[in-house]
């Protein structure tokens, strides 16, 4: 630049005023010549950094993604600042967006994205990223209390004042309501989060959309909400009812306030007549807490299994009992408020008590803090219940919210739904080998005896309940197919079939289901189409039953989150991170050792499989396990969390592992002690007599 241009910029520049006045004469003069000198200094240093091609600097820019669970993809992006020109772009098929500012904007801005269908808002408090999603927008209309369209027409510096001024506030009060109607929670904040469509912070915007949809509502409806402060969840409106919620039970004994001690073993250093024991009844259903003299400081929750369609609540105690107590633990368990497989009501129960544990120990005269740990264990369906309690998405939905530190699901439904779709599998292959392939699946009770004949030779019956089951040719087809559907070749497959009892005290029950799980659910759950059935050595056989059996397809939204709570099935998504030690019986043919392969494989896509320890056990039915099992699992579990090291388990999805004669051998321990149950008592010695010794 020559000087010449300098004079002539510097000379456009006004005379500067002095405190709002206008100055005249020889200080006016003083007063434009200093300033002339000031910009001629500047400029002259601008025009050299410029001819040494330095001092350049970028625009600053707001830039984000704008999505609803899709992305919105070439839609406007406008925004509106404090100051300024309004700003516009277009979004790229990804929903992302960048806005320039120019120099002259001041945040803070807002900004609109429509697509012609979709109009969302977002807030930049400064240039940076930002995002607008449903979230932003309903963050928005609480900060407001109004709607951010209207807002977003006349905006300006007062207006991105008072929203901001509400910005926290606004944005803790959206995260908690989102939450449980998505099922999880944003990993920061939904404004300036970094996500990108198709990860977790996108998951909760797909959810969100899904309970919109669900509720029949918009998500105007949400917004109108939002602007006078009120729960989300309740303009949604009340939850579809279903036949469980009708059904009333009653606890076996409701008066008891206490139950009785333990039996004393030799091996005992705590006196078990020295517990304090208190029964009661919480929220409708029944429990039991034990508590030693020289209580540790720690609670375990044990979770029962499966109880059966009756109308009476009972409580069981844990089969680690002895152990606990000798140790210092105290244990509590619920009867769970409702009968039928209601996991639901097992995870809120079992939550319940353990938050009212200090209190139920005040009103029985003994004060005691509140546990400095909370583990939980539990059988069966109180397996599935231990493993859902630990997930997010139960942090995120239950009513009754508790922090586990340690899990130990025994035998469990560790893979949720999946059991129910295996069951399904294992009566439709069943009606293939027999002959009644397109029999519905509700009409069992009328082909039932005919399946049963054309697949075995021998099979229980009210004259011979301890007979052992014994094939047809057809059988051995069928048994083969559901070997490999509930786990592949593996030891005590056959035992478990022919005398563990798991099949027709277990699986057998549940065929001819309308697949809502006995009214759990309002629709079907079942859903085969993901099987490959495959009958080992006969691959003609194999491709005539996947030709002929019927794929049963479940109901999408069959068990989606709810808006009140826990999913009626609450699920076991992998989400967790916190030691498990899970324990199952090779056997087991009513919760098949399938369940922990599924476990595995959702906790490892989820990033998790670090969490989880699991084992094999050589039982021949359903939780069919020694005490002393169950003690090393619990007991390497807690030193894991207390200790920090993990303890080692058994490898539950490699074929060749799973198919080796010795699996399960490292974990099996087959010494009977004073506390096993007869079902074990009965079985281990026949196991040991009819498999291949351990080295």
């Amino acid at each position: 630049m020559k000087l010449r241009a300098i004079v002539s910029v510097a000379a456009a520049i006004p005379s500067p005023a002095l405190n709002g006045t206008a100055a005249t004469g020889a200080s006016a003069s003083r007063l434009q010549l200093g300033h002339i000198r000031a910009m001629l200094a500047a400029l002259a240093a601008a025009t050299v950094l410029a001819a040494c091609g330095g001092g350049s600097t970028s625009s600053p820019t707001i830039s984000g993604v704008a999505a609803t669970g899709n992305a919105l993809a070439n839609a406007t992006m406008a925004a509106k600042c404090a100051s300024g020109a309004p700003m516009s772009t277009t979004t790229a098929a990804d929903g992302s967006f960048t806005l320039t500012m120019d120099g002259l904007q001041t945040t803070p801005c807002m900004l609109q994205v429509s697509n012609g269908t979709v109009t969302l808002h977002g807030f930049a408090v400064s240039a940076g990223h930002a995002n607008v999603t449903p979230l932003t927008d309903l963050v928005i209309n609480k900060a407001l209390g109004s709607d951010a369209a209207a807002a977003f027409g006349a905006f300006d510096a007062a207006k991105g004042a008072a929203i901001n001024a509400g910005l926290a506030a606004a944005t803790t009060y959206v995260v908690a309501q989102v939450t449980p109607l998505a099922g999880m929670a944003p990993s920061a904040d939904p404004l300036t989060v970094a996500f990108k469509v198709g990860d977790a912070d996108d998951q909760v915007l797909d959810k969100l959309a899904v309970a919109l949809s669900a509720a029949g509502k918009t998500l105007t409806d949400l917004r109108l909400a939002a602007d006078s402060g009120t729960s989300l969840a309740t303009a949604l409106g009340p939850e579809e009812t279903r036949p469980q919620d009708s059904r009333t039970f009653t606890p076996a004994d409701p008066t008891a306030t206490t139950f009785t001690a333990m039996a004393a073993d030799s091996t005992d250093v705590v006196d078990m007549s020295t517990t304090s024991r208190w029964a009661g009844v919480l929220n409708g259903a029944a429990y039991r807490i034990e508590v030693p003299a020289n209580w540790n400081g720690k609670l375990v929750m044990y979770a029962h299994g499966y109880a059966g369609t009756g109308t009476v609540l009972g409580v069981s105690n844990p089969s680690i009992r002895r152990y606990l107590i000798q140790n210092g633990y105290a244990w509590a368990a619920s009867s769970y408020s409702k009968n039928y497989y209601d996991v639901r009501a097992g995870v809120e129960d079992t939550n319940a008590l353990a938050l009212q544990f200090s209190t139920i120990a005040a009103a029985n005269s003994r004060t005691l803090a509140a546990p400095t740990k909370i583990y939980i264990t539990g059988h069966s369906m109180g397996g599935h219940i231990t493993a859902a309690a630990i997930e997010d998405e139960a942090a995120a939905t239950a009513i009754h919210k508790v922090k586990y530190a340690g899990a130990v699901p025994m035998c469990g439904v560790v893979g949720d739904t999946e059991l129910f779709n295996e069951f399904g599998a294992m009566q439709m292959t069943a009606q293939v080998e027999a002959g009644v392939a397109s029999s519905p699946i509700t009409s069992w009770p009328t082909v039932a005896t005919q399946v049963l004949g054309a697949l075995f030779s021998s099979f229980p019956s009210a004259a011979a309940p301890t007979a052992q089951i014994a094939t047809t040719a057809a059988g051995a087809k069928w048994a083969s197919a559901v070997q490999n559907l509930t786990g592949g070749t593996r030891p005590l497959f056959a035992q478990g079939l022919a005398f563990g009892g798991s099949f027709p005290g277990g699986s057998l029950t549940t065929f001819g289901g309308d697949g809502t799980v006995t009214g759990i659910l309002t629709k079907n759950v079942v859903d085969t189409t993901g099987f490959t059935y495959a009958i080992d050595g006969d691959a003609a056989a194999s491709t005539a039953l996947n030709a002929s059996a019927q794929k049963l397809t479940a109901v999408a939204d069959a068990n989606r989150l709810r808006r009140d709570g826990l999913r009626w099935i609450p699920v076991v998504n992998g989400e967790f991170k916190i030691p498990v030690v899970t324990i199952h019986t090779l056997g087991d043919l009513f919760v098949p050792f399938s369940m922990e392969q599924a476990y595995q494989k959702r906790a490892a896509a989820k990033g998790n499989s670090g969490w989880l320890v699991q084992r094999a056990i050589r039982g021949a039915s359903h939780c069919d396990f020694t005490v002393a099992e169950q003690v090393a699992a619990f007991d390497d579990m807690i030193k894991w969390e207390r200790d920090g090291v993990k303890p080692t388990g058994d490898d539950v999805v490699t074929a060749a592992t799973v198919a080796a004669p010795a699996f399960g051998c490292t974990f099996t321990k087959n010494t009977l002690g004073p506390d096993e149950s007869a079902t074990t008592k009965a079985l281990r010695p026949v196991i040991l007599a009819t498999t291949t010794a351990c080295p």
